[in-house]
């Protein structure tokens, strides 16, 4: 999966938004909820459509396609392993999510895996349940295809 979650910040919000409703939302709800006009929305809709990350039908919505889920899940397990380390370090749960949104997109797969591995692989974070993938764990991986992947 190299290079499927290269996304602007505000673009990963998006698909974080779209996985968390179920795949599945209006143009209009995904605008008011982040204060932006609808056409602002429809417009990076198509852009993330044609990147192959959701099906968007204009005036309808969007819906995550299996590539922008397999996007989503990363982007909300990388999400949380940081937001449960930042706990560790002492930040309260909601700091520590809120903090863990200003860096998560600098942060490769890898390093997560790491992460993940260091905390003995969490199965709750402190802002929800942390999703394990196929390549958690740096054993069963390998590592130099894993450094390359730009996710």
């Amino acid at each position: 999966m190299t290079e499927v979650c290269s996304l602007s910040p505000r673009k990963a919000e998006y698909v974080k938004y779209l996985y968390l409703h179920e795949g599945l939302a209006k143009t209009t709800r995904i605008a008011t909820h982040f204060g932006v006009s609808p056409s602002t929305i429809t417009k990076t809709l198509e852009e993330m459509a044609s990147n192959g990350l959701i099906a968007h039908v204009p005036y309808k919505g969007a819906r995550l396609t299996m590539k922008g889920e397999e996007c989503a899940r990363f982007i909300l397990r990388r999400h949380r392993i940081l937001a449960l380390m930042l706990s560790r370090c002492g930040l309260g749960p909601e700091e520590a999510c809120r903090q863990a949104t200003v860096f998560e997109g600098h942060v490769p797969r890898y390093v997560i895996d790491r992460m993940c591995a260091s905390l003995g692989h969490p199965v709750m974070s402190v802002c929800g349940p942390i999703e394990h993938d196929s390549c958690c764990c740096p054993q069963d991986c390998d590592m130099e295809s894993l450094q390359r992947t730009k996710i």
